[in-house]
């Protein structure tokens, strides 16, 4: 069976595509993605690779020949994945592939606080539905390792500043998505289904400061903040408004509960556990101190 990964040379289309490679024949892999050149060593293990740009559908018609699942990695480009992410469904349809795994979004609904970033997704979705293939859709959350930037910041500090309140946050670390993706590509009994990808430890702000302490040996004291001061605080320390405004969304949609969501898809797809932020951290102390 032929398994077409999208996005390959990214950080999850990667750590996918080396899971597939320990699960199925290499010659039933296809990698596609704009820098060949970035997966050379997988070719050498035996992997196809393609080129193929969501932005040149005319290119996706031979990179997507001959497959049968394909994981459909979202893509960067917020204000244009609809476009993009619509673009590969119908050659994926046109090229014969009978399933499509998407990785999504939690609650990717019109109303979420981080606006595009989140409603792409659910056009996505809606999208697939009807597109008349096979479907099934990931809905990854907050990379765990996207805990490890911020948090460094906050150890070199002493203070975590938040505009989450209350809410609760359930990072999840991306080799446990991959894990997870690689299972539904080869194994059956996925189809028309949604998987919530998440860890299974919700975390409030303050336990996240306590945790930030304990792996750095540093106090991280919490600071909660309003979105306004959050906003202008970023900008005074010399972030891009845009920047500003996303984490200001994303803090909002965590204090309005949009990433309280926890599920054990993850150990039921793969047979273990997943990571927990502790081990991710625990993994990248040396970045957690490199600004110190």
């Amino acid at each position: 069976m032929s398994v077409i990964v999208t996005g390959a040379s990214g950080h999850l289309g990667r750590l996918v595509a080396e899971d597939l490679l320990e699960r199925a024949p290499h010659s039933d892999l296809v990698l596609v993605t704009r820098h060949p050149e970035a997966l050379r060593d997988l070719a050498n293990r035996g992997a196809t690779v393609r080129y193929g740009d969501f932005d040149e559908p005319d290119s996706l018609s031979t990179a997507f020949a001959g497959g049968e699942r394909m994981l459909l990695i979202s893509t960067l480009a917020v204000g244009r994945r609809s476009a993009q992410h619509r673009a590969a469904i119908e050659a994926a349809s046109a090229a014969g592939i009978r399933h499509v795994v998407y990785t999504s979004f939690p609650n990717p609904g019109p109303d979420h606080p981080v606006g595009p970033v989140a409603t792409e997704h659910g056009d996505t979705e809606k999208i697939l539905r009807e597109s008349g293939l096979d479907w099934t859709v990931l809905r990854n959350a907050t990379y765990a390792e996207l805990q490890v930037i911020p948090g460094a910041l906050a150890v070199a500090g002493g203070k975590l500043y938040t505009n989450a309140g209350d809410g609760l946050l359930v990072p999840v670390s991306r080799h446990d998505c991959a894990a997870a993706a690689a299972s539904v590509l080869t194994t059956d009994g996925h189809e028309g289904l949604i998987h919530d990808i998440t860890g299974e430890e919700a975390l409030s702000q303050t336990q996240l400061a306590d945790l930030l302490s304990e792996v750095s040996g540093r106090q991280v004291k919490l600071i909660p903040v309003g979105d306004r001061v959050l906003g202008w605080g970023l900008t005074r320390s010399g972030a891009p408004k845009p920047v500003a405004r996303a984490i200001v969304a994303f803090g909002r949609a965590i204090r309005e509960g949009y990433y309280d969501v926890v599920d054990p898809a993850v150990s039921r797809l793969t047979g273990r556990a997943p990571r927990t932020l502790r081990d991710v951290l625990i993994a990248n102390r040396g970045e957690l101190l490199a600004a110190v």
